[in-house]
């Protein structure tokens, strides 16, 4: 999705958070977390993608076990929890469906980062929105600013940390940590007072400043747009006309495996699972014009 226009990535990743954060169907659910890690695996490889799993994993873990902890609605009751509350089957099963709906948003987001960069954030909403967008593309050039940095600073005090005993080390990991801290919020205060200065003295924001763009919108977009627009309409049609409803309180059940239920879930992969097999598609044809070339 990266090759798209800036229009194209801000509608498609808008529909399918939206969707994602919307339809608590089981399937739905299944279809977006399953397309958000296959997404992130195509884009930022297995290994690194791997890292980022074990987060999303932790929390949708904590999610499944919170709500049913705290939560006591539903009518199959299934033990009696210390404190005289009941545990129920309804509340376990909100519980895993919250869970899912949590990681797949996550991973949705963790790509919308690496597609939605901050010049196309400024394309975006810099015309109509100066601030808004100026704001939006600090904050997302900030994320691997700030852990980069950090991790600067954190080795200039690393070969300290091994000296003297273990109290001795413990105090001053943690003094370091706060210290490390400390230093980059002044950092961060200070690259975005130069950086809001520097922009400033470029004349952003001001009306009738010219612009230059890279970004053209082309045929392949058009029919991009036209398959999401197509899509998404078709599922959200659904999702009004109770295709893909879905309630856990005061009893699980919803939407069945009907005819028009099953064609908006499979509309609804083939949305969800488009930018995986346009960057599978991209990368064999990129491999066979290769071949062609070396011929």
């Amino acid at each position: 999705m990266e090759r798209y226009h800036p229009v194209i990535n801000l509608i498609y990743f808008g529909l399918v958070i939206g969707c994602s954060m919307v339809f608590l169907h089981p399937v739905c659910l299944f279809v977006s977390i399953v397309c958000a890690a296959g997404y992130t695996v195509t884009l930022f490889g297995f290994k690194k993608a791997l890292k980022g799993f074990g987060v999303v994993m932790i929390l949708m873990l904590l999610t499944a076990l919170i709500n049913p902890a705290f939560s006591h609605q539903g009518v199959t009751e299934l033990m009696e929890l210390p404190g005289g509350n009941m545990l129920t089957l309804e509340s376990m099963l909100f519980g895993v469906a919250a869970a899912f709906m949590l990681g797949s948003t996550l991973l949705w987001f963790r790509a919308v980062s690496e597609i939605l960069t901050s010049d196309k954030i400024v394309y975006l909403f810099g015309r109509a929105f100066p601030i808004l967008g100026l704001l939006l593309s600090m904050i997302l050039g900030f994320i691997p600013k700030v852990r980069k940095k950090y991790f600067e600073i954190a080795m200039c005090r690393a070969k300290e940390l091994n000296t003297g005993n273990r109290f001795y080390r413990f105090k001053y990991k943690l003094s370091c940590y706060i210290s490390n801290i400390s230093v980059l919020i002044t950092w961060i205060l200070e690259d975005s007072i130069e950086m809001g200065r520097s922009m400033k003295g470029r004349g952003y924001g001001i009306y009738g400043r010219t612009r230059y763009t890279i970004y053209r919108f082309t045929k392949r977009d058009a029919l991009m747009l036209l398959f999401i627009l197509v899509t998404g309409i078709y599922v959200i049609a659904g999702a009004i006309n109770g295709a893909v409803s879905w309630y856990y309180y005061p009893v699980t059940g919803g939407a069945g495996g009907g005819a028009y239920s099953i064609s908006v879930y499979a509309v609804y992969a083939m949305l969800c699972f488009c930018p995986v097999f346009e960057t599978i598609g991209a990368a064999v044809s990129q491999e066979m014009n290769g071949k062609r070339i070396r011929i």
